[in-house]
C-alpha cells in the first residue's frame, strides 16, 4: 500500500513547483485599451508582416559578419533595425509565438491539455486587428485561430505529415506558404490597399525542421537558409508591388533558437537569442542601444549597432505601429525611440501600454483586497491606487503641455512598476507555499524512515503510541483552523490544497505502528542487521548529496561511479583472477564515457557498428548463452542488427528509409516484448539472458554513436559485480539502494544525455519514421532512455538473491535518497535570473520527481518480465543457510 502512496505523494510534489513558482499569468475580465485613432493620432503604417522563422537562432544568422543572408542584409543595411530578441524557457515553437503575438508567457497550466490549448483564453495583436491573414504549420496556426472572434482571422495550414529523412529538403514547408501568399495577394491585394489595422502573419517552419535533422551549421541546414532568407526578400518585394504606398510594417524574427545538436526547449543562449529586423513604415533608423554591442554586417564594414530587446516587447511594438492598442493579456513593455513617428504619438503609445499593464495589476490587487484578512496582510507598497490616479491625471496634464518625452519617461517608470507589482501579486503566496511543501517532503521522508527501520521498541515509536489522541486533535485542529481561514481569504483552491497537504501527510507519517504498517509483509524481516540507525539515515543523506552535485557536472558521475564501484567490488573478486580484471577493465572504460561528447546530435556509424557487434559477442559468444536463446529469438534480433546498420548507412548518405526497414523496427519493437513476457522459460538467468538481448537490440536501433556499446558494458559490469557480491554473506539494504540509484542516472550521464528535460534528437526515430511526428519522437525518445533502466533493474533483480528477498525496504531506502535530493533541487528552483539557469534548475526537480516515480514502476517492470515468484510464496527450506534470519521463519510460521 506505500507504494500508492509514493506515487501520489510525488505526483503532487512535482505539481507543486508550477503553483509555487509559475502560475497562470492571465488575468480575466480585463477591458481592452482604445485605439490611438480615437485620439485623432494616425498610425504610421496600414499594414503588418509578421514573418516567424521557426527555429532561426541569432548565432547562425550573424555567423561570418551574416554571409548566410545576403538577401536580408541587403535590407538593413538600407533601412530599419537589426538585433537579439531574447525568448523565455521553455523555447519551444508554441510558447514563442504566444509569446510575439499576444506578449504573454506560456501558461503552465497548458500542460494539461497537452499543450494544445490554453485553459485560459487570452487576447492577442490578431484579436485587436481588423483583419488577420496567417499561413503555417496547424499546430502554430490553430493556437490563434479558435481565440479570433468575428471571423477576424483567415489562415490556411498544413498539418506536420512531412518528411524529415535526410533527402528531403525542408524549405518545401516555406514554399508551401509562400505560395498561398502569393496566391492571396493576388486575388485580395487591391480590396486591401485602402485597409487599416491588417495583420499578415507568416509561419515558416523549414528552418527548424532542417535544424533537427541536419543540425546548425551543417551544409543542408545552410542550404535551407539559403532559400528561406531568398524566399523573404521575395515576398517582402511581392508585398511592397502590391502596396505601393510604402505604409507596410515588416518583423522578421523567431520564435527560439537551437543548440548545436539540434535541440531546444531550456535556456542556453543558443536557445533563447534569436535575430530580429524591424524595417518598413514606422520604423526608426536610429534607436537607443544601451548595451553598445555592435557587428559587423560585411567585412567592409563599419560595424552596426546590435539592438537587444525581450521577445515580449516586440508586441506592444507591432501593436503601435499598425495602430493597435496593446493585447490585453500583454507583459511587454514599449521600446522607446524604435518608431519613426511624432513624439505625441509615441508617447500615446507608451500611456496605452501602461494603462493595460495597470489594468492587469489593478485587477489582481482588486482580487487579494477582497479577502477577509487583506486589511492585515501585505501589499504592494511601491504602487498603491492613488498613485495609478495620480499618474493617470498627470499625464492628461503633460499631453495638454506638449511634454511628451516627460510623459514617455512617467509611462515607462510606471510600467516597469506595474510588472513588479503583478509578479508580487502571482508569487503572493509563493513563500508560504514553499515551506508547504518542505513540510510535506519532511513529512514522507519522517514516514518512510519509520517504514525502514522497523523498531517498534524505539523512544520515537512509544511515544507516538502514547500520544496518538493528541497527535491526531492538535492536527485536526489546525486542518478546520486553516481551512476557515483560506476560505475568509478567497485563497485560490490550488493553493489552498498545497497549504493543507502537509497536514495529511504528517497525520499518515505519525500514525501509530499497528495502523501503518501491520500489513507490510516487509514488518516480518525486522532482523537487527536489516534495521536503519539514525547513522545510517546520515550515509543515506550524505550519498543524496553526493548525487545532486552530477546534475550540474555531467563528468563527477564519473569520479563518483569510480570510487563507488572499487569500494563496492574491489573485495568482492579474488585477487589477480580473470574476473578481477575483467572487472576493473569494464570499470575504468565505462568511467570514461561521460568524458565524451553529448551524443545528443551527435552521429557515428562506426560506433554504433561497434555497438552491435557488442550485443552480438554479449548474447552468443559461448555455447551455454546460444543455447538458452530460441531459433526466432536470435534470427529476429542479428536481423533486427543489421538492418540498423543499413539504416543508419542509408541516413548518412541521405537517403529515405524504405518503408519495409521501417514496418520491420515498428514490429520489433512490440517483439521485444511479447517475446519476452510470453515465453515459458522457467530459469532466472536463461529470461534475462533473453531481456539483454531484445532490450540491446531495441535499444541499439534509437542509437546513433557509442550509446549501445556503452549500456552493454554497464549491463555486463554490474552482473560481474553482483555475482560476486552474492559469495559474501553481509549485506547493506543502503549500498544496494545507492548502487540502483547511481546506475540509474549513470545510464543516463553516461550514454550522452543531459540534465535537460529539452535533450533529445529526432534522429534517434530513423529507422521508425521519415515525417516529423513530435509525439511519436518524443515516445520513442522516452523508449530510449527508460530501456537501459529496465535492463539495469533486470540484472539487478535476477542476480542478487538479497534484492529479491528485501526489495521493500530497499526501494524505501531508495525513495529516502532521491526524496532528499528532491528537496534539494526544490529549493533550486528559480524563475528569475538567466534563462540558462530557470530551465536549468526546472528540468533538475522534474527529472528527479520522475525518476523516483519511474524506478518504483520500471522495478516491477523489470519483476514481471523476470516473472519473479513474490516473497510470501518463498520456501524457505530452500533458501541458502546464510541468507535466513530467524525473524524471517518466525513470521512466516506465525
Amino acid at each position: 500500500m506505500w507504494i500508492a502512496y509514493a506515487l501520489v505523494v510525488h505526483v503532487l510534489l512535482l505539481g507543486s513547483i508550477f503553483v509555487i513558482y509559475f502560475r497562470s499569468p492571465v488575468i480575466t475580465g480585463l477591458t481592452p485599451q482604445k485605439y490611438p485613432l480615437s485620439f485623432g493620432l494616425e498610425a504610421p503604417a496600414n499594414r503588418l508582416v509578421l514573418i516567424v522563422t521557426d527555429g532561426f537562432r541569432a548565432a547562425s544568422f550573424f555567423e561570418e559578419n551574416c554571409r548566410y543572408v545576403p538577401h536580408l542584409r541587403e535590407i538593413f543595411l538600407r533601412e530599419g533595425l537589426v538585433g537579439v530578441s531574447r525568448t523565455r524557457v521553455p523555447t519551444e515553437t508554441r510558447p514563442g509565438h504566444i509569446t510575439l503575438i499576444a506578449g504573454l508567457y506560456e501558461d503552465p497550466s497548458a500542460v494539461l491539455r497537452g499543450w494544445k490549448k490554453n485553459p485560459i483564453d487570452f487576447d492577442t495583436v490578431f484579436n485587436r486587428s481588423l483583419q488577420t491573414y496567417a499561413w503555417g504549420a496547424e499546430d502554430v496556426i490553430s493556437v490563434f485561430s479558435h481565440l479570433s472572434s468575428s471571423g477576424k482571422m483567415h489562415s490556411r495550414f498544413y498539418d506536420h505529415e512531412l518528411d524529415f529523412s535526410p533527402g528531403y529538403d525542408a524549405y518545401e514547408q516555406d514554399e508551401w506558404v509562400f505560395k498561398r501568399v502569393r496566391f492571396l495577394l493576388q486575388r485580395k491585394g487591391e480590396s486591401l490597399q485602402n485597409t487599416r489595422n491588417v495583420v499578415f502573419f507568416l509561419h515558416l517552419l523549414g528552418l527548424d525542421t532542417a535544424g533537427h535533422v541536419h543540425k546548425p551549421g551543417a551544409p543542408k541546414f545552410r542550404q535551407t537558409v539559403d532559400k528561406t532568407e531568398k524566399g523573404v526578400y521575395d515576398i517582402y518585394q511581392e508585398f511592397e508591388r502590391v502596396f505601393p504606398d510604402k505604409r507596410t510594417a515588416y518583423l522578421m524574427t523567431a520564435d527560439h533558437g537551437m543548440t548545436d545538436s539540434g535541440a531546444h526547449g531550456a535556456g542556453s543562449a543558443h536557445e533563447t537569442d534569436t535575430p530580429f529586423i524591424l524595417w518598413g513604415a514606422g520604423v526608426s533608423r536610429l534607436a537607443p542601444n544601451p548595451g553598445g554591442k555592435t557587428f559587423m554586417p560585411n567585412r567592409e564594414g563599419p560595424a552596426m549597432p546590435m539592438h537587444e530587446l525581450e521577445q515580449a516587447q516586440l508586441t506592444p511594438l507591432m501593436s503601435a505601429l499598425v495602430g493597435l492598442p496593446p493585447p490585453m493579456n500583454n507583459f511587454g513593455t514599449l521600446p522607446v525611440g524604435y518608431m519613426n513617428v511624432s513624439k505625441e504619438y509615441e508617447a500615446m503609445s507608451a500611456h496605452l501600454n501602461a494603462l493595460q499593464l495597470l489594468e492587469q495589476y489593478a485587477a489582481l490587487q482588486k482580487q487579494h483586497m477582497k479577502g477577509f484578512f487583506a486589511g492585515v496582510l501585505s501589499e504592494f507598497e511601491v504602487l498603491p491606487s492613488d498613485a495609478v490616479e495620480r499618474y493617470k491625471d498627470g499625464i492628461l496634464r503633460l499631453h495638454k503641455n506638449r511634454e511628451y518625452s516627460h510623459s514617455i519617461a512617467k509611462s515607462q517608470i510606471i510600467m516597469s512598476q506595474a510588472l513588479e507589482g503583478i509578479d508580487y501579486y502571482h508569487g503572493y503566496y509563493r513563500r508560504a507555499l514553499l515551506l508547504s511543501t518542505t513540510s510535506t517532503f519532511l513529512g514522507w521522508i519522517f514516514y518512510l524512515y519509520r517504514l525502514l527501520s522497523r523498531n517498534r521498541a524505539s523512544k520515537v515509536e512509544l511515544m507516538l503510541e502514547r500520544s496518538t489522541k493528541l497527535v491526531r486533535l492538535s492536527l485536526g485542529s489546525y486542518v478546520v483552523l486553516l481551512v476557515i481561514c483560506l476560505l475568509s481569504q478567497r485563497t485560490p483552491l490550488d493553493i489552498s490544497f498545497y497549504l493543507l497537504l502537509p497536514n495529511f501527510v504528517w497525520l499518515k507519517a505519525l500514525q501509530p505502528w499497528n495502523q501503518n504498517f501491520s500489513s507490510s509483509p516487509a514488518s516480518a524481516y525486522s532482523a537487527p542487521a536489516l534495521q536503519t540507525t539514525v547513522w545510517q539515515l546520515m550515509l543515506i543523506i550524505a550519498c543524496a548529496e553526493l548525487m545532486v552535485f552530477t546534475f550540474f557536472e555531467r563528468r563527477l558521475i564519473s569520479l563518483g561511479f569510480l570510487a563507488f564501484a572499487c569500494h563496492n567490488g574491489w573485495s568482492s573478486f579474488q585477487p589477480k583472477s580473470r574476473e578481477f580484471f575483467s572487472w576493473l577493465a569494464l570499470v575504468l572504460i565505462l568511467a570514461c564515457f561521460p568524458l565524451l561528447p553529448l551524443s545528443v546530435g551527435y552521429q557515428n556509424g562506426y560506433l554504433l557498428a561497434v555497438g552491435v557487434i557488442t550485443i552480438l559477442i554479449n548474447s552468443l559468444w559461448n555455447a551455454k548463452a546460444r543455447l538458452s536463446h530460441k531459433n526466432h529469438n536470435k534470427y529476429c534480433n542479428v536481423l533486427i542488427l543489421l538492418q540498423t546498420l543499413v539504416c543508419a548507412y542509408l541516413h548518412s548518405i541521405g537517403w529515405k528509409t524504405p518503408i519495409p526497414i521501417k514496418l520491420c523496427s515498428w514490429m520489433f519493437l512490440v517483439y521485444a516484448f511479447t517475446s519476452i513476457a510470453m515465453s515459458k522459460e522457467p530459469r532466472l538467468e536463461q529470461r534475462l539472458a533473453q531481456i539483454g538481448f531484445n532490450l540491446g537490440s531495441l535499444y541499439a536501433t534509437l542509437c546513433t554513436s557509442y550509446e549501445a556499446v556503452f549500456v552493454q558494458m554497464l549491463a555486463l559490469e554490474l552482473g560481474l559485480s553482483l555475482r560476486a557480491q552474492n559469495a559474501q554473506a553481509e549485506r547493506s539494504v543502503l549500498r544496494l539502494a545507492f548502487t540502483l540509484l547511481l546506475y540509474t542516472f549513470f545510464s543516463l550521464f553516461g550514454s550522452g544525455n543531459i540534465a535537460s528535460i529539452s535533450s533529445f534528437d529526432p534522429n534517434i526515430a530513423r529507422c521508425y519514421l521519415s515525417h516529423f511526428a513530435p509525439f511519436v519522437i518524443m515516445g520513442l525518445v522516452l523508449l530510449k532512455l527508460l530501456v537501459p533502466v529496465i535492463l539495469i533493474m533486470s540484472v539487478v533483480y535476477a542476480q542478487s538473491e538479497f534484492v529479491r528477498q528485501h526489495e521493500e525496504q530497499i526501494f524505501i531506502c531508495l525513495l529516502l535518497i532521491c526524496d532528499v535530493m528532491g528537496l534539494n533541487f526544490l529549493f533550486l528552483v528559480r524563475n528569475q535570473g538567466s534563462w540558462l539557469d530557470i530551465g536549468t534548475s526546472i528540468s533538475h526537480f522534474v527529472i528527479m520527481e520522475v525518476t523516483t516515480l519511474v524506478i518504483v514502476l520500471l522495478f516491477y517492470a523489470a519483476k514481471q518480465l523476470l516473472r519473479v515468484i513474490s516473497w510470501e510464496e518463498v520456501d524457505i527450506k530452500k533458501l541458502p543457510l546464510r541468507l535466513i534470519h530467524w525473524d524471517v521463519i518466525s513470521a512466516k510460521h506465525h
